[in-house]
């Protein structure tokens, strides 16, 4: 790895901590109270382990590539959800190229029932909004929604998402102003 990546992936990683801290303080206090928000670490893939093979999954992302992801992409951004000792949401993403927007790539919760299954994108969404903010992006992207029920949803009035279609080389999308 050259040393300017490192450098990078060093120098972003207080950002990635507060924009955790900040989305925290955010958050609804019955969430903040019960919640803990955390990066992608080895404790959060031991504790993916637990469900990798459940089988009410809604995709099959092997989460261990996250380290890899986040070496790769020096300004990436991670998150874990936790209440108490249990992993609830993994999410990852990276600005654009250009840094015009962060993208949120890679979102999953918890198989299973969780009083909090309902509040996971919206409190992914809070910390990649407040990350995207501190490192200069104007838009949240969330790549490849899984399908048209969620870009139904998401693009409603209440939420406020635009749908993009895919084009040259980029996937669908939807994005929101930040």
């Amino acid at each position: 790895m050259q040393k300017s990546h490192l450098e990078t992936l060093h120098r972003y990683e207080p950002f990635r901590s507060e924009a955790r801290t900040i989305a925290h303080s955010l958050l609804p206090r019955h969430l903040k109270e019960a919640l803990l928000l955390d990066g992608i670490n080895a404790r959060e893939l031991t504790a993916f382990r637990t469900w990798q093979d459940h089988e009410d999954r809604k995709v099959m992302w092997d989460w261990h590539f996250a380290t890899r992801y986040t070496t790769v992409n020096p300004k990436a951004f991670d998150l874990s959800v936790w209440q108490g000792n249990r992993l609830l949401s993994l999410s990852l993403g990276r600005p654009t190229y250009h840094g015009t927007s962060m993208r949120l790539d890679f979102i999953e919760r918890a198989p299973g029932y969780s009083i909090f299954s309902g509040d996971m994108f919206t409190i992914s969404q809070v910390a990649f909004e407040t990350y995207g903010r501190m490192i200069g992006a104007s838009y949240l992207r969330v790549m490849e929604p899984m399908n048209d029920k969620l870009i139904q949803y998401y693009t409603s009035k209440d939420v406020g998402f635009s749908f993009v279609k895919a084009s040259k080389g980029v996937p669908h999308y939807l994005v929101k102003p930040l």
